[in-house]
């Protein structure tokens, strides 16, 4: 039977140590970079950490031989998928779904998203970002939201 798993991607520009255990007093077993995305079969008491079982980085498996256990505030929930910034002007990073909530950064025409979930609220379909990187190669970290009729698939 497959373990039931969740992925979450890394979204830290430094990535995310595995470690032994669930705590950072535990030995450092390896390193996972922006963008992987970790399968997590388990998670600590708390809720903090997560136990990986593989990880894959753009559709390809890096299978994980001994595991280990993630930070998860460095990760976002939710199966990425690749979009990119489709509006000529700047598009506002929404710290909520909703048009009116605050504005956390203006992302200009193709800036390259990652997406991990996707809302709809009054009608319209809002991306959850792990991470975007600029066209002039800057990286913007803090999570938020997009109207994806401003954005395209790629």
């Amino acid at each position: 039977m497959a373990e039931q798993c969740e992925p979450y991607v890394v979204s830290s520009t430094s990535g995310v140590k595995m470690r032994e255990g669930a705590g950072t007093n535990t030995v450092e077993l390896g390193f996972l970079g922006l963008g992987s995305v970790a399968h997590i079969t388990e998670k600590s008491q708390d809720g903090k950490w997560g136990y990986v079982s593989a990880v894959t980085l753009d559709g390809h498996s890096y299978g994980v031989t001994t595991g280990g256990w993630i930070w998860l505030d460095y990760c976002v929930k939710g199966m990425p998928s690749k979009w990119m910034v489709s509006t000529s002007s700047n598009l506002n990073l929404r710290e909520k779904v909703d048009a009116n909530s605050k504005s956390l950064a203006m992302l200009p025409t193709d800036t390259s998203l990652t997406i991990t979930t996707i809302e709809k609220k009054n009608g319209y379909a809002w991306g959850r970002v792990a991470w975007a990187k600029k066209p002039n190669d800057e990286w913007h970290m803090r999570e938020g939201y997009v109207a994806l009729e401003y954005c395209k698939k790629v």
